[in-house]
């Protein structure tokens, strides 16, 4: 092998190492059943809680995804949380962690188990895997809406907010 040859080779390896190394950047992403993300709002109750589901390939829950982190880190001091369940399939990690990357959410991070039925019931009756779904559940761990298209910060601020302790106590 010549040295322009192993130079370039040397360059596509360093190249992708880089890659690897931005890819370790980027939050664990846990695979959850539909009773483990039941479990999470249940591990949460005293907070209101979000919870959201969504694909890195589909286009309004790449729009809405900035209103939830901007919601988060507007209220998560005063008692909300987050948990946003992809439903990427295994073959998709890739396009997950590249979203990832490019939103850096301050929650964590989980991948739906199974893209069928049994995971879609058991979140919420009626839901046929339509995308994004958002749920928000009181601090008592009570599900107050159940949001079958993109939120935006406005509604979902609006709701948050009336839900937070601090500003049931406030209101006369």
């Amino acid at each position: 092998m010549g040295w322009a040859a192993t130079l370039c080779l040397l360059g596509i390896v360093a190249s992708g190492s880089g890659a690897e190394a931005t890819v370790k950047n980027v939050p664990t992403v846990k695979t959850v059943t539909a009773k483990q993300v039941n479990a999470l709002v249940n591990e949460r109750k005293g907070k209101v809680v979000v919870v959201n589901f969504w694909a890195s390939w589909c286009p309004p829950c790449l729009r809405e995804f900035p209103a939830i982190i901007k919601a988060y880190n507007q209220y998560h001091a005063k008692g909300l949380d987050v948990v946003a369940v992809s439903m990427n399939s295994p073959e998709e990690m890739a396009d997950l962690k590249e979203f990832l990357q490019k939103y850096k959410p301050p929650f964590p991070i989980y991948r739906a188990d199974t893209e069928d039925g049994t995971f879609y019931e058991g979140m919420v009756k009626q839901w046929f895997g339509e995308m994004p779904l958002t749920l928000v559940f009181n601090t008592a761990g009570e599900n107050v809406l159940t949001q079958r298209k993109e939120i935006t910060y406005e509604e979902l601020s609006g709701k948050v907010q009336a839900l937070l302790p601090s500003q049931r106590k406030a209101a006369p």
